[in-house]
């Protein structure tokens, strides 16, 4: 921290003598320049009375009836009168004094030339003007000075109109110069001196500040990088992200399938071992000095792929790289195993689309939560076409927000039975309620907390207002959804024992719902625990079953107690003659397997007479109920 602070200090002494000293620069300059003009001012002041005197002299020489020029032109002694007394002007100082007219196409031309013989314009000779202030006089009708800085002397041209009826016809020029006194030479050779003072010192603290630059580099290097896989770490991506230009890249989020599975299988070591080699396929499949690649989470990485606007295959052709090469390669977990790992990714294509970094990447989450949803070991690149549902979405703040002010509420949805239509039961179901009033629901809340302890947090509360409701009314029985991840939390799972002991008979009246996908069934420990949650008490219900994962050997090694068929397959089963037969064997299994079954989203009579017919022995749906608040006095 003190060589932060040596740096800021530095830089900050650096800024202010550089403003002092362009201030005193600054000041100088204009005090030649004041100098300058009083000099002018004092030098001409003389000149400037002749010359008008002159001019004077000329316009009286001349009619007012006709042009000035075609007088002069036409008339010998009229031009011999004005040219004698042009040279009369002619002096060591000043050069020429000559009279000029323009003629019908605007070009200026010699009418009289008071210089040397040997020097003398031809009459009538072409005059080439190289500043507009020549013509400027035409319009002001006023005398104006022309300065032309020369290194020893100050050349000026004085120029003189003479009107005739209000109307600039000829045009007096006179040309002499001002030497410069020694003082200015002084002021100049000060300045001069000046200058090279100040460069020197600002190359001097530009050294300074290069060396200072480079030690704090080298130290905030060694704090962005993570030491494991030696890629950038979340300090680096919080330090540098309002900086990222968003026009420049695409950006992919990286998550290694079944990390934690690993990790408990094989131990962190192992673990270990992976994420560094995980880290060294990702840097060899990108490119050095184009692509960022950061580790932001235990298995998460973030991957900034470098882009033109006009082509952007090359860096797609990036994240297809690392995906191949991790798949390609086999991991080393001791000396005489290895395993396959695959990752999920997904792929924000136009971040420059968001308004920051983090609504950008945000994007590329969502991709990523896509490909973990469909399976895994596959790449999702973001559909700007769902971009309405996913603005709906909350974001994590907000949904922390809502936790710590107890906006995270329950509404219940009737189970019944089918034969008597009776409530047996209710599903607690997951609403946040916003700030504004609304009620956010878990396809708004879940996708964006997935594989987050926000997660747990969430499970925690739910639990807590579905205990509530079991103690102070003892004839309810509530159905509540846990994800695979809340199965193998100690946290959870010892929240769950303490109320099973603390409170006689109240595990079963409570049935936890999981929906059974690979996560569950290959995760040993949560075989384990599901199996301890049933010595506790608790019904299991094995929900969405059906969905595309069904493994009936599995629901027989946990013992569930209930099946939730998948809802898809319940608003198809009238028209789909696949949805019907699935349906119909699930519930042939079920029924010799002595597992209850449950059918979802029954959503008028007909579904319900097809339902009845095949003998499934509860309901739940909008048929019945609509998930409301539910108030003690309303069970």
């Amino acid at each position: 921290m003190s060589t932060l602070k040596n740096s800021f200090y530095l830089i900050l002494f650096s800024f202010l003598s550089a403003i002092f000293l362009t201030f005193l620069l600054f000041g100088i300059i204009k005090l030649e320049e004041k100098i300058q003009s009083e000099m002018i001012e004092i030098s001409t002041a003389d000149v400037k009375s002749i010359v008008q005197n002159s001019a004077d002299l000329i316009q009286g020489t001349l009619s007012t009836k006709s042009q000035f020029s075609t007088q002069i032109l036409k008339s010998h002694t009229i031009h011999k009168k004005i040219e004698t007394n042009l040279e009369t002007l002619v002096t060591q100082n000043i050069k020429y004094a000559y009279l000029l007219y323009k003629d019908k196409r605007g070009v200026f031309r010699f009418l009289v030339d008071g210089a040397k013989k040997s020097n003398k314009a031809f009459l009538n000779q072409k005059f080439d003007i190289d500043n507009e202030k020549w013509v400027d006089v035409y319009k002001t009708k006023q005398p104006l000075i022309i300065q032309n800085k020369l290194l020893k002397q100050i050349s000026i041209t004085y120029l003189v109109p003479i009107l005739n009826k209000d109307k600039v016809e000829l045009l007096l020029a006179i040309d002499f110069s001002i030497k410069k006194v020694k003082e200015i030479n002084k002021i100049i050779s000060w300045i001069k001196d000046s200058l090279i003072a100040t460069l020197f010192i600002l190359v001097l603290f530009l050294l300074v500040l290069l060396i200072q630059s480079k030690r704090y580099n080298s130290v905030k290097k060694t704090a962005y990088i993570d030491k494991l896989t030696n890629v950038y770490n979340r300090n680096y991506l919080q330090e540098y992200e309002s900086f990222i230009n968003l026009d420049d890249y695409i950006i992919a989020a990286i998550d290694i399938d079944y990390f934690k599975l690993v990790n408990d299988t094989y131990g962190h070591d192992a673990g270990d071992k992976i994420l560094k080699n995980i880290g060294r396929i990702i840097l060899n499949s990108t490119r050095k000095k184009d692509d960022i690649v950061i580790r932001y989470g235990g298995e998460e990485f973030l991957i900034l792929a470098k882009t033109k606007r006009i082509d952007s295959y090359t860096a797609i052709n990036v994240i297809e790289r690392i995906f191949t090469n991790i798949q390609k390669d086999k991991f080393q977990i001791n000396e005489n195993e290895t395993i396959d790992i695959t990752v999920s990714i997904g792929v924000n294509l136009e971040p420059h689309k968001s308004k920051t970094f983090a609504k950008a990447f945000k994007l590329a989450d969502i991709a990523l939560y896509s490909a973990k949803s469909k399976g895994r070991n596959n790449i999702q690149i973001y559909n700007e076409k769902n971009i309405s549902n996913e603005k709906c979405k909350l974001t994590i703040n907000e949904i922390k927000e809502a936790i710590d002010e107890k906006r995270v509420v329950c509404h219940y949805q009737k189970i019944v039975d089918t034969s008597t239509q009776d409530t047996v039961r209710y599903e607690a179901l997951l609403r946040i309620v916003k700030k504004d009033g609304t009620i956010a629901y878990p396809n708004e809340i879940l996708p964006v907390i997935n594989g987050t302890f926000i997660l747990r947090n969430i499970s925690k509360r739910v639990l807590k207002i579905c205990f509530e409701k079991l103690i102070t009314n003892k004839s309810i029985l509530l159905n509540v959804n846990l994800n695979p991840q809340d199965i193998v939390n100690d946290t959870i799972l010892n929240m769950l024992e303490t109320m099973s002991l603390k409170h006689e008979n109240l595990a079963n009246r409570l049935g936890i719902e999981i929906t059974e996908n690979e996560d569950l069934t290959n995760n040993k420990e949560a075989k384990k625990n599901i199996l301890r949650l049933k010595k506790w008490g608790y019904q299991i219900y094995i929900d969405d079953f059906g969905s595309g994962y069904s493994n009936f050997t599995y629901l027989a090694q946990i013992k569930t107690d209930f099946i939730k068929i998948d809802g898809e397959l319940i608003e198809k089963i009238l028209t789909d003659k696949v949805s019907f037969m699935l349906v119909k064997s699930i519930v042939g299994f079920a029924n010799d397997a002595g597992i209850k079954v449950i059918a979802e989203y029954v959503s008028s009579k007909e579904i319900y007479d097809k339902l009845k017919e095949l003998n499934v022995d509860y309901l739940q749906g909008f048929y019945f109920s609509k998930p409301c608040e539910l108030k003690n006095d309303e069970v």
